[in-house]
C-alpha cells in the first residue's frame, strides 16, 4: 500500500464510553476476527456491514494483513489492509485498499485510514475512531462537495453504532473475566 500525501477528501469520526478498561478494548480490536462480529454480524445496519474477513488468528502487530468483504447499500466492498498502529491500550490502526463493487456504474477504488485512540477515563474508556478517505479512480456523487455534509452524517451515525458494539463486546468480556 502506498502512504498517501494529499489531504483526505473526507474525514468520518465516531466516539463513545465505555466502562471496559482500554487494555480490554484493544485486546477486542486487536483480535482482527471479532470485527466480523461487532461490525458484520452484529452490526445494526444490515445495508453496510462486513460479511466476512480473514486474518491472522492471534493479537495483531504492525505490518500484519487482512482482508474482507462486505456489503453496501450500493454493491460489495473488498478490502485489503495493513496494520498500521499498535500500542496496547492506547491506540490501533491500519490501512485498506478497497474496491466497491457498484450495483449501478464502475468499481471505485478508495483508501481509508482507520485510527481509533483509546483513554483511560472514571471507571473505563473513551474511544475515538476516525476514518480518512481517499477515492483513487474517481469522486463519487455521494462523495461530491454538496453531498459530503450529509454523508459525513450518516457514516458517522454508522460509525458510532458499530463502536457501541465494540464497547459491549469489551465489557462483555469484562463481566467474564470478573
Amino acid at each position: 500500500m502506498s502512504q498517501t500525501t494529499t489531504p483526505p477528501i473526507i474525514t468520518f469520526s465516531a466516539g463513545v464510553t465505555t466502562n471496559a478498561s482500554p487494555q480490554t478494548v484493544y485486546d477486542v480490536l486487536a483480535d482482527l476476527r471479532t470485527h466480523g462480529v461487532w461490525a458484520g454480524e452484529q452490526s445494526p445496519n444490515k445495508k453496510f456491514h462486513l460479511l466476512r474477513i480473514d486474518a491472522p488468528a492471534r493479537t495483531a502487530t504492525v505490518g500484519d494483513e487482512f482482508s474482507s468483504d462486505g456489503v453496501n447499500s450500493n454493491g460489495t466492498f473488498h478490502d485489503r489492509s495493513t496494520i498500521t498502529q499498535a500500542d496496547p491500550a492506547k491506540r490501533f490502526g491500519f490501512d485498506t485498499d478497497s474496491i466497491l463493487d457498484r450495483k449501478h456504474g464502475k468499481p471505485l477504488r478508495t483508501r481509508f485510514q482507520h485510527r481509533y485512540v483509546i483513554e483511560p477515563s472514571a471507571g473505563g474508556a473513551v474511544v475515538r475512531y476516525t476514518c480518512e478517505t481517499w477515492p483513487q479512480n474517481y469522486v463519487p456523487y455521494w462523495l461530491k462537495r454538496g453531498m459530503r455534509p450529509m454523508t459525513r452524517r450518516m457514516v458517522d451515525s454508522m460509525m458510532s453504532k458499530n463502536l457501541r458494539n465494540l464497547t459491549a463486546m469489551a465489557e462483555s468480556r469484562t463481566l467474564a473475566a470478573s
